[in-house]
């Protein structure tokens, strides 16, 4: 749906109908306001001032808005943060830390492109909403993971003030088949094990195929988001310790001459997230 579209339905939402094609509404320079039961006073200037609003459309004399019973052109919208809007129509003033992504919400609704921009390239608040919502992108299934691993911490949940869950990589390249020692050719170690990470069992695995990002930024992503809802939250990486060297060659002391990959390691990794209750 494109922007016509957009502000088409939100009208309507908001009971402001289209006027005929030979009918236009006039406007006075100076327009009261009631957003939602908050008052407000600005000109018609400052509410055309950038012509790709919704609110420049709604005011543009080709719709009809209803009126309160004090003649108050009346905005079916939460009015708490429309001060802000007005504000920044005004003067280009951005609204302080501690509302920004309330203004946010309300620039996206009524189609404030040029606060939107600001916002996004100045607001931590707003930035780091900005970066969060591009990470979720390149995680398919993010919420599921996020919301399984919150689940397993309450299930872990005792009465002791800590849980911890742990998460590994199902597609982790780990060691295993027949491997060959580089240092002495005629031998092969058979490998097979099973991962172990201070005794941690796996709470859950995760296939990091279909990710753009390595596990490393996943979790941490993770980590972020829970510390940002709440959660108190810290993450430790684990790992295997399993290592192998060919017998032929250990027999013979030439593994500690860098032969065998002398010895060669594992290295798959867990991460514990720990939950401080």
């Amino acid at each position: 749906m494109g922007k016509i579209g957009q502000f088409e339905e939100r009208l309507k939402k908001l009971c402001i109908n289209t006027t005929s094609d030979d009918k236009s509404t006039q406007f006075p320079n100076v327009i009261n306001l009631n957003v939602g039961g908050y008052l407000f006073t600005t000109s018609l200037s400052t509410l055309t001032k950038y012509e790709d609003s919704m609110l420049a459309v709604m005011f543009s004399g080709r719709h009809d808005i209803v009126k309160d019973e004090d003649g108050r052109y009346f905005i079916d919208r939460d009015g708490k943060f429309f001060r802000y809007i007005l504000n920044f129509s005004r003067s280009n003033d951005l609204p302080p830390e501690n509302v920004a992504l309330d203004v946010l919400k309300e620039a996206e609704f009524f189609c404030m492109t040029s606060l939107i921009e600001k916002l996004e390239a100045v607001a931590p608040k707003v930035i780091s909403l900005r970066r969060r919502e591009y990470f979720r992108q390149l995680i398919p299934d993010y919420e599921h993971i996020k919301n399984n691993i919150i689940q397993k911490a309450t299930e872990k949940k005792t009465c002791f003030e800590e849980s911890k869950v742990v998460i590994t990589q199902s597609d982790h390249p780990k060691l295993k088949g027949q491997i060959p020692c580089y240092n002495c050719t005629r031998e092969f170690v058979s490998v097979n094990h099973t991962c172990a990470f201070e005794g941690l069992p796996s709470d859950i695995t995760i296939s990091m195929k279909t990710m753009d990002i390595d596990i490393d930024k996943l979790i941490g992503f993770v980590v972020d988001e829970l510390s940002h809802d709440g959660f108190r939250v810290t993450v430790n990486r684990v790992i295997c310790k399993f290592s192998l060297r060919c017998q032929g060659c250990t027999l013979s002391g030439l593994y500690t001459a860098g032969g065998i990959l002398a010895p060669r390691e594992c290295t798959n990794v867990a991460h514990v997230i720990k939950f401080q209750w």
